[in-house]
C-alpha cells in the first residue's frame, strides 16, 4: 500500500509540476515575445484549457499526497511523514497563489480582444509571470521533498 501511495503522489505530482517546468524551459521566454494581440489569444486559449482540466488535477493530487500521508502515519515512518507535509504544504501555498493571484490576473486577460486590450497589457503580463516564478519555485520543492521521501531507506 505504502508503494502505491508513494507512486500515486508522484505521477499526480509530476503532472502538477510539469506545467511550471515547461513554463521555465520554454513557454516563458516564448511568451515574452509575443505581439500583445498574439500573447493574448495565446493566454485565453491556454485558460480556457486550464480552467477544464486543472481542477481534476489538483484535487487528485491533494488527495493522493493526503492518502500518502495518511499510510506514512500508519507505518510511523516520521521521515516520509515530513517530506509528505512539506509537499502538501507546497501544493496548498501554489493553490492559494493560483486562485488569488494567477487566476483573477486571467479573468481580465480573458475580457480583452486581439484588437482591445488595456496600454499597459504588459505589466499584466509581466505580475502573472512574478507571481507564476513564485509557484515554480513552491512546486519544485514540493516536488523534490516527495521524491525525497519516496527513495529515502526506510
Amino acid at each position: 500500500m505504502t508503494r502505491v501511495a508513494i507512486l500515486t503522489s508522484l505521477i499526480t505530482y509530476a503532472i502538477v509540476v510539469s506545467q511550471p517546468l515547461f513554463y521555465l524551459v520554454v513557454l516563458t521566454n516564448a511568451q515574452r515575445a509575443l505581439s500583445a494581440s498574439a500573447y493574448i489569444e495565446l493566454r485565453q486559449r491556454i485558460n480556457a484549457v486550464m480552467t477544464e482540466r486543472l481542477p481534476i488535477i489538483y484535487l487528485s493530487t491533494l488527495l493522493a499526497v493526503l492518502v500518502l500521508l495518511v499510510v506514512s502515519w500508519r507505518i510511523s515512518n516520521w521521515y516520509l511523514i515530513l517530506s509528505t507535509t512539506i509537499a502538501l504544504l507546497c501544493l496548498l501555498v501554489d493553490v492559494r497563489f493560483m486562485l488569488g493571484e494567477n487566476v483573477p490576473i486571467n479573468g481580465v486577460i480573458d475580457q480583452w480582444t486581439p484588437t482591445s486590450y488595456p496600454a499597459d497589457w504588459e505589466s499584466y503580463r509581466a505580475k502573472w509571470f512574478a507571481i507564476f516564478r513564485y509557484r515554480q519555485v513552491v512546486l519544485l520543492v514540493g516536488f523534490f521533498s516527495l521524491l525525497i521521501g519516496a527513495v529515502s531507506p526506510w
